[in-house]
């Protein structure tokens, strides 16, 4: 097995507090637009660039829904919420393990769904723009997760191989992608689980059951990026030589 020189983050959900703060907008879109939404819909849909989000909104709700105006409306509570706020909110683990990557000197990475101009403004308003190596955003891949696409060009731009680097996800979308880059992953779930469903006459036409329940099938399942640190300092021969 190859010694680990890159560690590929995710973004929204994995690095930052943003699925609550994307489910927020959910819940007021869909009382606005008289959706049913629940957290199920979030899982199923985060981690995709916004074309395959609306894709997948429109095979969840059926080919009338006007599912374009309801995104919209996401999109705008989503702006406004963050303009009110003015934070995104480190994850739990987040400094520790780029401390430790620094210390370690491997490589840093950011692959993410979302644009580059979102991307650099929330490392800008948390601060964190000087302990990123690499980007690549959504808008400079032609195929969203689950394609692997996104994921190999970070390993390009960070002159490694597949086998050097290792992808931290909260999506079950990235981590097919990861493993069809055939690179090692670590799922660390973004749980919004306590936050409410919203009754609505569009309907969710595709039973997503528990889609938080669904095997993700990464290589290790942890509950932090704290948690993560800690199992890379006690299985320390996955990166020194």
């Amino acid at each position: 097995m190859e010694k680990i020189k890159l560690l590929i983050f995710d973004m929204d959900g994995l690095m930052f507090e943003t699925g609550r703060l994307a489910y927020r907008s959910y819940i007021e879109s869909a009382k606005l637009h008289n959706y049913e939404v629940n957290p199920n819909v979030y899982y199923y849909l985060t981690g995709r660039t916004e074309p395959d989000i609306q894709r997948a909104m429109q095979e969840i709700y059926g080919e009338d829904a006007p599912v374009k105006k309801w995104r919209e409306t996401t999109n705008a509570y989503r702006k406004k919420f963050l303009e009110e706020e003015q934070r995104v909110y480190k994850k739990k683990g987040l400094m520790e393990l780029l401390d430790f990557a620094k210390e370690k000197r491997l490589k840093v990475a950011l692959a993410s769904s979302s644009s580059k101009s979102v991307i650099n403004h929330y490392l800008s308003i948390e601060g964190l723009h000087d302990r990123i190596d690499f980007i690549v955003a959504g808008d400079e891949v032609t195929f969203g997760k689950p394609n692997p696409e996104i994921f190999l060009k970070a390993c390009i731009k960070a002159q490694v191989n597949p086998e050097e680097a290792v992808v931290l996800e909260d999506s079950r979308a990235g981590i097919t992608a990861a493993k069809k880059a055939g690179i090692r992953t670590f799922f660390i779930e973004d749980d919004i689980t306590d936050l409410p469903d919203v009754k609505g006459e569009h309907c969710l036409l595709k039973d997503l059951g528990n889609f938080k329940e669904v095997p993700t099938n990464a290589d290790y399942e942890l509950n932090s990026l704290l948690q993560v640190r800690e199992f890379l300092v006690e299985n320390n021969s996955l990166y020194e030589k």
